[in-house]
């Protein structure tokens, strides 16, 4: 059982879990372990343009209004570049539209658009999917000084993918310029040079850039299928928290906060840098239900994680599937109030989970019940020495690879410390119930299953410690956390 000092270190973490429990995808065994969009509308009506019209539009049989272009408010062309809301005359709950019938020629600049909490302004896809292939050119979508707005791919009921960006230079969306409060979903975005989805205002000598006068709030991603990316496949907030940017006209700018992040459900293959990289999401972070492949392929050292949580960034990252890349399956950077469970990570060509402090105002990390599958070198390496007490607790570890390196190292170190790799003496671990071994065989997996779920057989049936005091009451398939007479370690609980 956790101290009553460590209790209350949880509160933050825990209160964010409960409000998010309930936001969890079923699975699927489509072949993407851990992975399946989510419903892209309401019941009875599944595309956003639908969901404008009159309940009585919906049929008896469950079908959606016609997806024409009909309730568009307003349209992107695909030859004239930019479009103002202000000038345009854009108010909140209004509907801009990409018509699949067009031949996107120009990058689209949308700016100053702003909808309202209650009702944002909807950016969408009419008419099928709208498709923005541009050979040559810098980027597919720009959105800057905008607010409350919403891109979706959910304009077509025959298309997951409404939306498909393809063949930029550099990006495939960016939002910046203070934009804030915003959604990306149900978009396709592949063959770009650096980042699919780019979304920060970096800071320069204009005050109203810098931490404290600008914050970005409530953003999410999610349901996004990004692949074949030059550089990271989402790149969120800014990657230098705690030193900021020198200039020479200015001195050193800090960048702004994220208060308020979701990144779920989005699928990424064959990204060039890492997968999911977030920076200064110092508040009620969330990364969640993801599924990654291949991910680091262009093996830039430092830049060939899975997913990044960077400096200045806090909250929980769970239940995502990572496979295959020659960098960390996640390497923690953040405030020391990060909680990384429920994750299945297979095959990472350095160590599963990789942490470090670098801005770190929290009490500590904490790992729990992952599953990490053959690693290149350790498990868990863990070099936090500065915060109070990390927490490691039923983790499955197999097969790290540099188990016989350190048992014939002439060093202190023994195969042992290539599961839990610690910096030195000086980092503290609450360490309990983990599972160690190098015989895949001795834990007894299912075998039909991709995602390393235990049989009845398994020794680790019900010898997990109860983790209900960091709010965990769930495993990787949104199951009950515990669902037999004790806890099960690693990241899925078996079913009875």
């Amino acid at each position: 059982m956790l101290s009553t000092k460590n209790k209350t270190n949880q509160l933050v973490s825990v209160a964010l879990l409960l409000l998010i429990s309930s936001i969890f995808s079923c699975r699927s065994d489509d072949g993407f372990p851990g992975y399946q969009f989510e419903e892209k509308g309401t019941p009875g009506c599944t595309n956003v343009l639908a969901n404008n019209y009159d309940s009585e539009a919906s049929t008896n049989d469950g079908s959606c209004a016609p997806t024409d272009c009909s309730t568009c408010d307003f349209f992107i062309s695909g030859s004239v570049y930019g479009f103002d809301g202000d000038e345009k005359g854009v108010r909140p709950g209004n509907i801009i539209c990409l018509d699949a019938s067009v031949t996107y020629e120009k990058p689209i600049s949308i700016s100053n658009v702003h909808g309202s909490a209650a009702n944002p302004v909807i950016i969408t896809n009419c008419g099928g999917q709208a498709i923005v292939d541009l050979p040559g050119k810098d980027y597919a979508i720009y959105i800057g000084k905008s607010s409350h707005f919403r891109v979706t791919g959910t304009g077509s009921n025959d298309h997951a993918f409404g939306i498909k960006l393809t063949n930029t230079k550099t990006q495939g969306i960016s939002i910046s310029d203070l934009s804030t409060n915003f959604e990306v979903d149900h978009m396709e975005i592949s063959n770009v040079g650096f980042a699919g989805i780019m979304a920060k205002t970096d800071p320069y000598c204009d005050p109203a850039t810098q931490r404290g006068n600008f914050t970005m709030r409530d953003v999410k991603f999610h349901d996004n299928y990004i692949h074949e990316t030059g550089g990271e496949a989402m790149y969120i907030g800014n990657s230098f928290y705690a030193s900021g940017k020198n200039t020479n006209e200015c001195g050193v700018v800090y960048p702004h906060d994220i208060r308020g992040l979701e990144v779920a459900r989005n699928r990424i293959i064959n990204s060039g840098w890492e997968s999911i990289q977030v920076g200064c999401a110092v508040e009620g972070a969330s990364i969640h239900d993801n599924h990654i492949e291949h991910f680091g392929r262009e093996n830039k050292n430092a830049q060939n994680n899975a997913i990044q949580l960077g400096e200045g960034t806090g909250g929980v990252c769970y239940n995502n599937y990572i496979a295959d890349g020659p960098g960390n399956g996640i390497i923690v950077l953040g405030l020391g109030d990060n909680l990384v469970f429920n994750n299945v990570i297979v095959s990472p060509g350095k160590n599963g989970i990789f942490c470090d402090e670098r801005y770190t105002t929290g009490p500590g990390f904490s790992f729990i019940n992952n599953t990490i599958i053959n690693p290149s070198v350790d498990g868990i390496k863990i070099y936090a020495d500065k915060v109070d007490m990390n927490h490691i607790i039923n983790n499955i570890i197999v097969n790290p690879g540099a188990f016989d390196e350190y048992e014939s190292d002439n060093t202190s170190k023994t195969g042992n410390d290539s599961y839990i790799h610690k910096l030195s003496d000086n980092v503290k671990i609450d360490l309990r119930n983990n599972y160690f071994t190098r015989d895949i065989n001795s834990v007894l997996f299912n075998q039909g299953s991709s995602d390393f779920e235990l049989t009845a057989e398994s020794p680790l049936i019900g010898v997990g410690e109860d983790v209900s005091d960091f709010g965990i009451n769930f495993d990787f398939k949104g199951n009950k956390r515990p669902l037999g007479t004790g806890y099960e370690p690693g990241a899925i609980e078996m079913e009875y």
